[in-house]
């Protein structure tokens, strides 16, 4: 039989004693600006799927840049 004393003793899985209580959502220190870094971009992010004859007619429209060939073509066709 186990001693019920010998596993209050050994250190159980899971978090520190330091942690107790819930984790806040954006924890770090207590300066501004301290806590992780938001690694999210701001808009819409689309997957498409081109072929290499449609990827170069893109990037020709947009004076060698993909992204700014898309907004054009969206911009001018709505």
């Amino acid at each position: 039989m186990i001693d019920p004393d010998l596993v209050d003793q050994i250190p159980q899985k899971g978090r520190p004693w330091w942690m107790s209580g819930p984790k806040p959502k954006n924890w770090g220190g207590r300066r501004k600006g301290a806590g992780r870094p938001s690694t999210r971009k701001k808009g819409v992010e689309l997957i498409l799927g081109l072929n290499p004859i449609q990827r170069k007619l893109l990037i020709e429209y947009g004076d060698g840049d993909l992204e700014k060939g898309l907004e054009r073509l969206v911009n001018e066709n709505f």
